[in-house]
Parts: structure tokens; sequence; C-alpha cells
């Protein structure tokens, strides 16, 4: 689907554009099109370049999520597009918009990202997203999650039990028994587990840096 005349923004093009980025910070690396803040602990922070459905409009999205759910791909939920102009697609092949893309990213953009650390920065951060569109406290699985990571099971217990009653999931999470039971060794294993498998998904086991959850503490 072509929605401009501008030629498909291929790897390359997204390669060049961070380029002189990379060369300056050590903590950064490009995973496909996805500018990622090292090290990738508990929270994942990255810069996603690229629209997958118009690839010649070109979007720009800043996400932070936790990596400790169950992925099977990069996602960008309460991702923060960086705009030009107040124009939400930039246009890569013109030097000037290239040239204030980076300086958004490095003087704005990076240092956000670079405050959010643990989980407890995660939730302010997803907390703080713009109106109408926050979403987070919604969101039963991650909020039930952060609750196990915290050792807050009747928390946990409370909101998938909401959820169910309310229709909004089709099928017991895997973990239910366990936070049932109370039973601390076997979340652990389980969120472990997890995080492992999605860090590998997403190509990110060179720049992962286990750390202990909350409750482990």
């Amino acid at each position: 689907m072509r929605a401009s005349l501008l030629p498909l923004v291929t790897q390359d093009d997204v390669e060049q554009l961070v380029e002189p980025i990379l060369h300056r910070y050590e903590d950064l690396t490009l995973v496909g099109r996805h500018l990622v803040v090292k090290p990738v602990g508990h929270v994942l922070r990255f810069i996603r370049f690229g629209n997958w459905i118009f690839d010649d409009l070109f979007n720009v999205t800043a996400v932070v999520d936790v990596t400790f759910l169950r992925y099977s791909s990069w996602a960008t939920y309460g991702g923060r597009a960086l705009y030009d102009n107040g124009w939400g697609s930039w246009n890569i092949y013109d030097p000037e918009e290239v040239e204030r893309l980076r300086h958004i990213i490095e003087e704005t953009t990076l240092p956000e990202l670079r405050r959010v650390n643990t989980i407890d920065d995660y939730v302010a951060y997803r907390l703080d997203e713009p109106k109408p569109y926050n979403t987070f406290s919604f969101d039963t699985t991650v909020m039930a999650h952060i609750a196990i990571t915290k050792g807050d099971f009747d928390e946990a217990l409370s909101i998938v039990d909401a959820a169910i009653a309310k229709g909004w999931v089709d099928h017991l999470p895997t973990y239910y028994e366990l936070l049932k039971k109370r039973d601390r060794g076997g979340l652990i294993t389980f969120l472990r587990k997890q995080q492992a498998r999605s860090i590998a998904t997403l190509g990110l086991t060179d720049y992962w840096k286990p750390t202990p959850f909350p409750l482990e503490l």
C-alpha cells in the first residue's frame, strides 16, 4: 500500500539515519528498526523507525515496555510519536528533516528514555501518557504481572478475577493456579522463563542484564 511518491524506507536508510547517533553513545544499539537503550533489564526502552502500514510514510516512535510479558514480536503499546512541526511522518530523504529528527532524538527522547530504569519508573512513565489515549491502567495483563513482580499476590489475583468476571479474558492465565496458591517460587520461575523467552525472541540476549524481581529482594 503506497501513500506518497517517496521511495520505500529500507533498513539501510534506517542504519544511515542512526549511524551518527550510535557513534556518539555507547549505551545504544540498533536491532532491526529499533534503537535500543542498553542494558535491557526488566524495562525495555527503544525508538522504532518506520511505519508498518505505509512504509514510505516514515514514523518514529519512542516506546518503554517491560520484558517479563510474553512477546512474539516487538510491541509499541503506549508509544509516543516524535513529530515534525506537528506532523507525524518524516521525510528522511530531506537532509534538514533528518537533522531535526536526530536533534529531537538526542536532546529530548533519549534523555526521557534513560530516566526509566525500574518497574516503578515504567509505571510512572506509562501513567503520564497523554489523555484521552491513556489506557494503561486498564491493561489487566500488564497490571497483574507488575503486581506479581512486587509480591502483591492479593492485588494481582483481584485484577485477574475482575477481568475474568467482566469477560475481558477468554482463558485463565498460565500462572493463575500458582497465583491462587501464592506460590512465590513457582511465580518467580514463571516470570524468569517468560522473560528469557521474550528476550531471545526479540534478539536482545546480548544486551540483557538479568536483575532480581522486587519480590526476590
